[in-house]
């Protein structure tokens, strides 16, 4: 094994000493190699070592845990490898399997079982899967809400369905609940800090609203929006002063600035003092201009200004429409009711706890908690926790405890390590720029304390250790990351700033490649999708210089959000196929450089990823146009499964079974192919009962109607309550696969185009049945209410695919799946997707330090407004919705090892690039954080940051920008290619409108009669009477193949092989056949030809070099297996030591698999078709040569056959002689050289014939 070379920093964060040590390692910079590291010389530590099962150590997944615990076995076997005799080493080993290398839920749980007797558990408890414990919430969430409307109809509760209830129902109160029981757990004190926020509103008489919690956090809002402003203005300002510039507004956009600065500077104030001063903000007019001035400087002027009011204006309405005495008047409104509904969530705790301790369950959250309360003393409370008996036993457990992933941690789960480590032992290692979890509650502001104020100096009990050596990621996608989030991550925006201890450093060690055609650097697709105003003179100048083929108008309305994926999409799939296939044939394929190989190879489809923000809506189309463009592509979609129609017509039919009165999922189930009812019959049914239930109709009609669809209705009716007494008597699943059995379904799923993949999700419902018979909920009603449920929170399952991610495939992921991945080429898209803010605009905010912020309603009345508290906290959620969103970012980018694209889509490209350009000129690295604040996509972030790059000039080209960035930005060592892609390039020529054409698509659509009478009639009828001249070949193939050929041969050649010659195509067979019954003859065939094709020839080559050859080859998977156990060793080495494969091994060069194409005569193919036929028809046959040795004086040809020979071996050489003639050929034609010899080898008999 290659001897490992650590860096300065990593050898610190592998040896440093006891103590509490923070380790910051940026992507790609071998954390998990340096945890195992230090691991291992703890263990092996010659004055002090260490037990392995006196290590604690934690990570976030099962599966990272078990990667962990190999890594640890294999490096203690390295070492016993150099010391076989110590017996450390060997008790290492034993101790292995029982050491502490685990998720923080499984350690949890170990205490929890081991101590299970102090929580009153029955020792038996299991852990509720998610079915199990969603069903149960809402089982008891319900049970709660009806005991509470049983209390009366004046209650806080009553006045909690009206205000936050919903429209119709009380579920929107529910689901508030459900959200803030979580949240509140995700404290270490959760019932505390619901009895902590409520107070929040108990505002006394006379209590200075500055005093309140939400002020500060409400100020630091406006600062940072009125900075924005500010520099709106000072845009405007620079613009009065060039030439031709509106120079009267001067005065007027300066009195403007001195009232933003006076705002800012009140900010420090009192909040009284703010808002008598917004009251009175006005606005003057703006002074008249001279004839002289450019319209279009002045225009803009008067638009950036106007939008600085618009911005003060929204503040003064949102924040400062009601005096302070009316805001704190709000909060003593709401006390009542915010505490009703802490006392409710506190409820619903104690309810569902109850429940599962019935059921003798816990669920995740319950294992952190009940950890936490044995690991803390019953003295402790909020703010000091003391260690237990236990905590103190653990601790003295384990000599060290070390976390992985620690940005990922929450508050819960950081104090159970404080409690374990008391010692201050502990080694926590992550990144914060990589902290993406907050929708799972993470708190990487715990990373973020610890990274700002633990010293990098050694010495003290606390330290910090940043490794920013990057060892994944070539120079140019290090060089861009950094670029970017120098410009835009900030402590304000990102909670971090990016400076130079952030950065990340380029530690990789890639061979030279020398290949002029290929670079590294960062690509950016920008799509414009609008349609509508014509683009400016200069603009339409710059693109036509620049090969921009962009359609002087567009159309006049804007793309709908499918559109603009599908066509990001088409245009990543067209970037794919340059890369794996090159580019019109002209450019050669992208090459990636293979470790394992030592040497660079074309890219393949497995070695490229997109990554998407979400995979809702995307993927799908994604896997859509790659399928069209002909790529191979996986994705986890998690969509779509509820939407196929054989799921939808099984679960109505479950549907009806549960209670047959539900009209809409019975009449499905009869027009289904179950019972194949027409809508006629549907209708004829009806009208024997034209009121009541259609189930009422529909026995009505089993009396009534006579023939085939009288017997159709009674045989469905005893059918349905045979399945119903099944449903009462058996389990779900006895129920569903009677249901595919009896009603034929499941078979004619698979008759259906895509049949295996409907199968699959058959497969599918009837295991997600399984999961939930496995519960302790029971029955139909329950399963079917589940699913509902499911659908209605618009979560759903994900439909199968054909597909595997380990074959040879592109791989379509979200960006939160890819963490912890690489990838050597990376397609980051759909940058232009806006943010989501949904979390905002919920009737009440829950944020950790903020508690709680409610809209004030009035269901009387019928309004409603924010409260301070809410703004306070939307504010707050917003910066740090940003901060991980700027985080996804970063991840997503660093993914890639040696080529990063970005591509994203927006609605009128011109505009934006005005705004991304604002402050192109700002004097500082970092882009002004109003503008950063402003972000309302990723590519708000990404292009401001490339224009002030000398590179984004297609960018200060839109804009028309004059500015010049600092020459450190500006000629920065990161490399871009900017493409400006139009959505509807094209669709008009000649700068015509394309109205006539729409008008023309729009009759179409409607079914309206076009022009009877039209000029172009007449060539109409003469277009549809001509016939083609050569119509005997249409049915002939533009393209042959040399194996589609050979049925043109004289049939003497296939005598005695018949059989063969007509049997069909063997396609690869499904992985489940290879592993039962081996390879067929074809496939071992084609394990022989893999084998000649990539062994690496010389001249002592022997069977003992092809064994370790092959071998190594099923290591690198350029053979399965069972092709490994397929291949004969000594039939290849038989070869090679003959005449021929000597000959092969000492010739100049050799050529394996050699494709070729050449051109013959239509009539030399098929003489038949010669009357009428010139002989400038021609057919393209295409061929692969086995191999082609070039022995100076002419190739020498060889053709490999494994045909197992029977009887006369004339036969094989009659069958294959007039193949290798045109092999021969084509080697002749294509290169115009002779080919002196041509060799049929036939390995069954180890024998070389030449023709």
């Amino acid at each position: 094994m290659v001897k490992q070379n650590w860096t300065c920093q990593q050898i610190e964060a592998i040896n440093a000493g006891g103590g509490t040590l923070l380790v910051s390692a940026a992507a790609g910079a071998g954390k998990t190699a340096v945890l195992v590291e230090r691991i291992i010389k703890k263990i092996t530590d010659i004055k002090n070592p260490v037990d392995v099962d006196r290590l604690l150590v934690l990570t976030f997944t099962n599966s990272a845990a078990a990667e962990m615990r190999e890594r640890i076995g294999n490096a203690i076997s390295r070492e016993l490898d150099k010391n076989s005799q110590s017996k450390h080493l060997n008790r290492q080993l034993t101790l292995l399997n029982r050491a502490s290398i685990t998720t923080i839920h499984s350690f949890c749980l170990e205490v929890i079982r081991q101590n299970f007797h102090q929580l009153k558990l029955d020792p038996t408890f299991r852990i509720a899967n998610d079915m199990e414990a969603a069903l149960l919430r809402l089982e008891v969430l319900e049970e709660l809400f009806e005991q509470k409307y049983s209390e009366g109809e004046d209650t806080p509760f009553i006045r909690l369905v009206e205000c936050y209830g919903g429209n119709r129902d009380d579920s929107n109160l529910q689901e508030m609940v459900l959200n803030l029981y979580e949240f509140a757990r995700s404290n270490p004190w959760p019932e505390q800090w619901l009895k902590d926020v409520a107070q929040y509103f108990n505002v006394g008489e006379g209590e200075d609203i500055d005093s309140l919690p939400w002020i500060q956090n409400i100020k630091l809002g406006l600062k940072l929006e009125l900075e924005g402003v500010a520099d709106t203005l000072q845009s405007a300002l620079k613009l009065t002063c060039v030439p031709g510039g509106p120079q009267p507004y001067q005065d007027n956009i300066r009195e403007d600035i001195s009232l933003v600065r006076e705002l800012l500077e009140m900010c420090k104030g009192p909040w009284d003092s703010l808002y008598k001063l917004f009251s009175t903000i006005k606005f003057n007019s703006l002074k008249r201009c001279g004839k002289d001035v450019d319209e279009t400087l002045k225009n803009r002027v008067k638009d950036l200004r106007d939008a600085a009011k618009k911005k003060i204006n929204g503040i003064k309405e949102d924040v400062f429409s009601r005096p302070p005495e009316e805001l704190i008047n709000d909060l003593k409104k709401l006390f009542p009711l915010i505490s009703a509904l802490t006392e409710l969530v506190m409820d619903y705790g104690e309810a569902y706890t109850r429940a599962k301790r019935a059921k003798g369950l816990v669920d995740f959250s319950d294992l952190e908690h009940y950890c936490l309360k044995l690991l803390l003393d019953p003295a402790s409370r909020p703010g000091r926790e003391i260690p237990s008996g236990i905590a103190l036993e653990l601790g003295n457990r384990f000599e060290e405890v070390l976390v992985d992933e620690y940005q990922d941690i929450n508050a819960v789960q950081d104090t159970i390590l404080k409690l374990i480590a008391h010692h201050g032992n502990i080694f926590m290692v992550g990144d914060v720029k990589q902290s993406i979890y907050r929708f799972r509650l993470a708190r990487p502001e715990l990373f973020l304390v610890k990274y700002l104020k633990y010293p990098v100096e050694k010495g003290g009990t606390e330290r910090r250790i940043d490794l920013n050596k990057n060892f994944r990621s070539r120079r140019e996608i290090i060089d861009g990351v950094n670029f970017i989030f120098r410009q835009i991550m900030s402590p304000e925006v990102g909670e971090l700033e990016y400076d130079r201890q952030a950065e990340l450093v380029y530690g990789a060690d890639y061979p030279h490649l020398d290949r002029a055609e290929q670079d590294n650097l960062i690509e950016v697709y920008l799509v414009d999708t609008k349609r509508g105003s014509e683009i400016s003179e200069e603009r339409a100048e710059y693109e036509e210089n620049t090969a921009e083929s962009v359609s002087n108008t567009e159309i006049e309305e804007g793309l709908g959000e499918p559109d603009k994926v599908k066509i990001e999409a088409r245009l990543v799939a067209e970037r794919i196929k340059e890369m794996v296939q090159g580019k019109d044939g002209q450019n050669a394929p992208f090459l990636i450089y293979d470790k394992q190989m030592s040497r660079y190879r074309p890219a393949s489809y497995r070695d490229i990823v997109v990554l998407l923000r979400t995979t809702k809506n995307w993927a799908n189309s994604f896997l859509d146009e790659f399928r069209l463009s002909g790529i191979p592509a996986y994705a986890e979609t998690g969509t779509g499964y509820f939407d196929a129609i054989e799921v939808q017509t099984v679960l109505s039919l479950l549907k009806v079974i549960d209670n047959p009165r539900q009209d809409i999922p019975l009449v499905a189930v009869l027009r289904s192919p179950i019972l194949g009812l027409t809508a006629e019959e549907l209708g004829n049914i009806r009208l024997k009962r034209p009121e009541g239930s259609f189930y009422e109709a529909l026995k009505e009609a089993a009396l009534s109607e006579k023939g085939e669809l009288g017997e159709k209705i009674k045989l469905f009716l005893n059918n349905l309550e045979r399945w119903r007494s099944l449903a009462r008597r058996e389990n779900l699943t006895t129920l569903i696969w009677t249901l595919y059995r009896e009603t034929g379904y499941y078979e004619y799923a698979g008759g259906m185009p895509g049949g295996r993949h409907r199968q699959a999700n058959l497969r599918a419902l009837y295991d997600r049945a399984c999961q939930f018979e496995a519960t302790t909920f029971r029955g139909l009603f329950r399963f079917l209410r589940f699913i509902e449920g499911i659908e209605d929170s618009g979560n759903d399952l994900g439909t199968a695919r054909a597909l595997g991610e380990n074959e040879n495939v592109v791989r379509i992921m979200s960006i939160h799946k890819s963490k912890g991945l690489e990838f050597p080429v990376v397609f980051v898209a759909g940058l232009g997707k806006g943010f989501n803010f949904r979390d905002l605009s919920g009737e009440v905010l829950f944020d950790k330090d903020l508690g709680l912020g409610p809209s004030l309603v009035d269901p009387e009345l019928r309004f409603k407004y924010p409260t301070m508290a809410k703004l306070a906290i939307r504010n707050k959620l917003k910066f740090e919705t940003l901060a991980e969103e700027m985080r996804i970012l970063y991840v997503a980018m660093t993914r890639a090892k040696e080529k990063l694209i970005l591509t994203g889509s927006v609605e009128n490209l011109e505009q934006k690039a005005a705004v991304w350009c604002r402050n192109i000129d700002t004097s500082d690295w970092r882009i002004p954080v109003a503008d950063t604040a402003g972000a309302r996509s990723f590519l708000d972030w990404i292009c401001p940051a490339i224009a002030r790059h000398n590179h984004g000039l297609p960018l200060r080209q839109l804009a028309l920008c004059e500015g010049e960035p600092p020459k450190e930005v500006f000629y920065h060592g990161s490399k871009w290619r900017i493409n400006i892609k139009r959505a509807w390039e094209g669709a008009s020529k000649n700068g015509e409108k394309p109205q006539k054409h729409l008008e023309l698509m729009e009759k179409v659509r409607a079914f309206l009669p076009l022009e009877p009478q039209s000029k172009y009639a007449e060539i109409i009828d003469k277009n549809l009477s001509w016939e083609y001249p050569y119509s005997k070949i249409v049915s002939k193939p533009a393209k042959l193949t040399v194996s589609e050929l050979k049925e043109r041969f004289p049939v003497e050649y296939y005598r005695g092989d018949a059989e063969n010659m007509y049997k069909a195509s063997i396609m690869r067979r499904p992985k489940f056949l290879q592993k039962i019954d081996g390879l067929s003859a074809a496939e071992r065939g084609t394990a022989v030809h893999l084998v000649i094709q990539h062994l690496e020839l010389n001249e002592n080559l022997n069977e003992e070099d092809i064994k370790n050859q092959v071998m190594s080859m099923f290591l690198r998977e350029i053979i399965t297996e069972e092709q490994l156990n397929s291949i004969d060793i000594k039939k290849v080495a038989a070869f090679f030591n003959g005449n021929l494969g000597r000959r092969v091994l000492k010739a100049r060069e050799v050529k394996r698999e050699v494709p070729f194409t050449i051109s013959l005569p239509v009539i030399e193919l098929y003489p038949e078709l010669a009357p009428g036929i010139g002989r400038d028809e021609n057919i393209l046959v295409q061929g692969i040569i086995d191999m082609l040795v070039d022995e100076g004086d002419g190739f020498v040809l060889i053709d490999f056959k494994t045909d197992r020979v029977k009887g006369n071996a004339d036969l094989i050489i009659n069958k294959y002689k007039h193949q290798l003639e045109l092999y021969s050929r084509a080697v002749e034609i294509v290169t115009g050289r002779k080919v002196k010899e041509s060799y049929l080898y036939l390995f069954d008999l180890d024998k070389e014939i030449c023709f």
